[in-house]
C-alpha cells in the first residue's frame, strides 16, 4: 500500500494535462483533482488506498438484494432509518444507500462497475477489431440538480479521450485511480458532502468567510459547538479557507481545506 498514493496521483494528473485538447477534458482533470483532495481532506487517505488496492479483486457482498430497482426503492421509501452507506444490489447493479436526514432526502446511488471504471481503448490491444465507442454523455448543465454519477460519467468519458493519446503505464494508472476516486466517494454515500464541498469552492470566491480563526485549534473548538451535522459554511484559518463538512458514516464534523485557484486550474488547451 502506497501511503502517498493521492499525492502521487495528483502529481501525475498534472503531467497528463498535455493530453487535454478541449476545455471539457481540462474540466475532467479539475474534477478528478477536486475529488482526490476531498477524500484527502476528509482524512480517508488510508481507506482510499485500501479501496484502490482491492478494487478489482475484493468480493462485493451486498447487505440486501432485490430482484428489481422498484423493489429496492420501495424498501428505501418505507424503511424508518435506512443504513447510510450500506451496499445493496438491485437486479444486476449495486447501489449505496444515501440517507441525508438533515436534508430530508434519501436515495440509492448507483455504483459504476469495475469494468466501467477501468475502461480503456480496447482497440489498442486488438487493432483489427472494431470497438464501439460509448456515446458522449451530456455535459452537466448549470442550475440543474447535481448528480455525482453524471459528473463521474462525463469525467470518465473525457478522461478516456485523453487515454487514447497516452502510452505511459504510470499515466494510465493515474487516470484509473482518478476514476476510482469517484467510485470511492459514491461508495461512502457522500454525494451530498461532495456537492457541499463544490459549493464551498464557488462561494469562497464570492463571499467572505462565516468566521475567521488564527489557529486550527480555535477553529476546531468552534466546530465542536456547531450542530450535528453542521450547516455548510466557509471559514478561514490564517490565510487558508476551509469548508465545514460532515462525515455521515463516522458522524464527524469536518474542516476540509479549500483548494486555491492555482491548485484547481488545469492549463487551458
Amino acid at each position: 500500500m502506497n501511503p502517498d498514493l493521492i499525492k502521487m496521483t495528483l502529481t501525475r494528473l498534472r503531467e497528463v494535462e498535455r493530453y487535454a485538447s478541449t476545455s471539457d477534458q481540462a474540466d475532467a482533470l479539475t474534477a478528478s483533482r477536486t475529488t482526490l483532495h476531498f477524500i484527502q481532506g476528509r482524512g480517508e487517505t488510508g481507506e482510499f488506498n485500501a479501496f484502490v488496492e482491492s478494487f478489482d479483486s475484493a468480493p462485493v457482498t451486498p447487505l440486501l438484494s432485490f430482484t428489481t430497482k422498484d423493489e429496492a426503492d420501495t424498501w428505501l421509501r418505507n424503511h424508518p432509518a435506512p443504513p447510510h452507506g450500506a451496499l445493496i444490489r438491485a437486479a444486476n447493479d449495486f447501489y449505496t444507500v444515501v440517507d441525508a436526514r438533515a436534508l430530508h432526502h434519501r436515495k440509492l446511488l448507483r455504483l459504476p462497475s469495475p469494468e466501467e471504471v477501468t475502461q480503456t481503448d480496447a482497440a489498442g490491444d486488438e487493432p483489427d477489431q472494431e470497438v464501439e465507442e460509448a456515446p458522449e454523455p451530456p455535459r452537466p448543465a448549470f442550475g440543474t440538480k447535481f448528480s455525482l454519477f453524471k459528473l463521474y460519467d462525463r469525467t470518465c468519458y473525457d478522461l478516456h479521450q485523453m487515454e487514447k493519446r497516452m502510452s505511459s503505464p504510470e499515466e494510465f494508472e493515474a487516470i484509473r485511480i482518478a476514476k476510482i476516486s469517484f467510485n470511492f466517494v459514491m461508495r461512502e454515500g457522500e454525494e451530498y458532502g461532495f456537492e457541499e464541498y463544490l459549493e464551498s469552492l464557488r462561494s469562497a470566491r464570492t463571499a467572505p468567510p462565516l468566521a475567521s480563526f488564527a489557529t486550527r485549534e480555535e477553529a476546531d473548538s468552534w466546530l465542536a459547538t456547531q450542530p450535528e451535522p453542521p450547516p455548510p459554511a466557509v471559514v478561514s484559518i490564517g490565510n487558508e479557507l476551509y469548508s465545514v463538512g460532515y462525515n455521515r458514516r463516522r458522524k464527524m464534523r469536518l474542516l476540509i481545506r479549500i483548494l486555491t485557484q492555482a491548485e484547481l486550474d488545469t492549463q487551458s488547451p
